[in-house]
């Protein structure tokens, strides 16, 4: 019996050991499980400042988007602007020349006034440009009594500013059927 007992007691030995072997196994396990949860925690938080950074990254985009597009607005009403002013430069070369046969020296400001008086007098100023301007911001045929009433002007101005704008092929004028004036050439 002894030799029995003996065997029993190395089989209770042997699974103390295994038992021992175990616990340890077990003990790491739980360790790994630890680190793995830490880097998983770390890697989430990662993952989240990245999603922030994303999206910060997109409204900067947004912005730069919007600026970008005011810069290239920005940039065609200065080449509009220029055209302008190329315009009013040929028109003093022109004066210029004018001016050197009667050897007399242009001023700009002169010439500029001459123009303003000449758009304020012969044209009226105010009717022709309030035609225009409202034409051009709609850009489609308007009838002439919707011109009167949008801009406030009699009608015999009105229709004085139509007829010197189609004589200057600026406007297209329908007098017979439906009284609609439309925008022939864009002005700005």
């Amino acid at each position: 019996m002894s030799s029995d007992r003996v065997k029993v007691f190395e089989q209770i030995d042997g699974l103390k050991t295994s038992v021992a072997k175990l616990a340890d196994e077990l003990e790491t396990a739980k360790r790994q499980k630890a680190e793995a949860d830490s880097k998983l925690t770390r890697t989430v938080d990662e993952v989240s400042s990245l999603k922030e950074k994303l999206a910060q990254s997109e409204r900067t985009s947004g912005v730069v988007d919007s600026v970008t597009k005011e810069r290239d607005e920005l940039k065609a009403e200065m080449a509009q602007i220029t055209e302008q002013l190329q315009r009013v430069s040929e028109l003093y070369r022109e004066a210029s020349t004018e001016k050197d046969k009667l050897k007399e020296k242009v001023d700009v400001s002169d010439l500029l006034a001459i123009y303003i008086t000449l758009i304020e007098t012969v044209f009226g100023g105010k009717p022709h440009a309030r035609v225009l301007y409202t034409l051009h911001n709609t850009k489609t045929a308007i009838t002439r009594k919707n011109l009167e009433s949008s801009t406030g002007i009699m009608s015999t101005a009105i229709m004085k500013a139509i007829h010197d704008l189609r004589n200057a092929q600026l406007v297209s004028y329908d007098e017979e059927a439906t009284q609609e004036v439309r925008l022939i050439k864009d002005i700005f």
